[in-house]
């Protein structure tokens, strides 16, 4: 059996900034909160879950910062790999821009139509991100086949397969409050025999970080 803990990336500065469409955006870096944060879930980590065999990271500069201050905080080496299948869901043409252009009522109205398999203009769906996970989730089980795994990834990307295994709906999926995964937030799998199993996710084992909004960049 493969244990695989896939940790979202500590807050970047798209996160702070609410207003803006983020997707893959991966050169955006960490906020202050967001240091602290991954200080926090290095010793909380360590602390309440087993030591991981490997660790695999998304290439965006959030993730890989997860994992620097990681090894900076538990005063280890560990190397991760990156892998281009934890990257977060293309938003394609419309990364970075205000989320009132983009989300038109024609826009809604697509969403609505086709759920799971609309995708922004160059952009990836649900299904296409709930794939490409899956695809990565089962080629860590044939390279760890008896170990823990730790992978920094992406909300949406976490969420895409997670919804599909445990039936949510579309809205569920992707903006429902009650089904967001925040910042550092950790979601546990288990593989054995190309089967997935979720154990839980969206799993909060920091305490929330207060830093003032001026202190945040």
């Amino acid at each position: 059996m493969t244990e695989i803990y896939l940790v979202r990336h500590p807050e970047s500065e798209l996160n702070a900034a609410h207003s803006l469409v983020g997707g893959r955006s991966n050169e955006t870096p960490i906020t202050k909160r967001g240091e602290e944060q991954a200080r926090r879930f290095a010793k909380a980590f360590l602390a309440q879950y087993p030591q991981p065999d490997a660790y695999y990271s998304s290439p965006a500069v959030r993730t890989k910062a997860l994992f620097d201050i990681y090894n900076e905080t538990v005063q280890q080496q560990n190397k991760y790999v990156i892998d281009l299948d934890l990257q977060e869901m293309s938003q394609g043409k419309s990364e970075g821009m205000p989320r009132g252009e983009v989300y038109t009522a024609e826009v809604l109205e697509l969403i609505a139509q086709q759920e799971r398999d609309f995708s922004m203009p160059g952009g990836e769906s649900l299904n296409d991100v709930s794939d490409r996970m899956f695809a990565w989730i089962h080629k860590v089980e044939q390279a760890h086949p008896d170990g823990v795994v730790l992978a920094a990834g992406h909300g949406q990307a976490i969420r895409a397969p997670i919804s599909q295994l445990l039936n949510w709906s579309h809205y569920e999926s992707t903006i429902d409050p009650a089904h967001q995964t925040d910042n550092v937030s950790l979601t546990h799998l288990t593989v054995k025999d190309g089967k997935t199993t979720v154990n839980f996710w969206g799993k909060n084992i920091i305490e929330p970080v207060e830093i003032a909004p001026s202190k945040l960049y």
